[in-house]
């Protein structure tokens, strides 16, 4: 039988270009202020993430320390495979997942996560901005059978 999980995908907040390497960028002030003022809306929100997977790049982890504080009993990790990955290389991460997690939270890059958001939504592209969260339902029992066409765009927050 199947069941719905919730994937929540977040671009990472605004981030400075002065670093020796893209993988080195840390967030900038208004990166930080974005997801200081996301973070308050999640506080009011029923997004309550089991796990998230972050990038291990240096702007995602902050992203992710940023809004993680908020969650109870929250596992994390972080994956180098996310940096700049395509699409099939996300969902491959992805499938790793245990299936009891109901509630996920990817922290990722673009223009890998939008791609990932439009495949799983199949509704045409949505492109996500800096700090932007998407929140979809998606329609397995799995994290295994996540694909094309399985979610549909709950909430967008910014």
């Amino acid at each position: 039988m199947q069941s719905n999980k919730i994937l929540a995908v977040l671009r990472h907040g605004e981030a400075d270009f002065n670093f020796p390497s893209d993988f080195e960028r840390q967030l900038s002030s208004k990166g930080k202020s974005q997801l200081i003022r996301l973070r308050e809306l999640l506080k009011k929100s029923s997004l309550k993430p089991e796990k998230i997977l972050s990038s291990a790049a240096v702007r995602t982890t902050q992203t992710t320390e940023i809004v993680a504080e908020i969650f109870d009993n929250v596992k994390v990790a972080f994956d180098r495979k996310i940096y700049e990955a395509e699409p099939g290389v996300i969902f491959e991460s992805i499938a790793e997942t245990e299936s009891d997690v109901s509630t996920l939270l990817l922290v990722g890059h673009n223009p890998g996560i939008s791609a990932l958001v439009s495949a799983i939504a199949d509704q045409g592209y949505l492109s996500m901005q800096p700090g932007m969260l998407v929140i979809i339902e998606v329609q397995v029992d799995d994290w295994k059978h996540l694909g094309i066409g399985t979610g549909i765009v709950r909430e967008v927050l910014q």
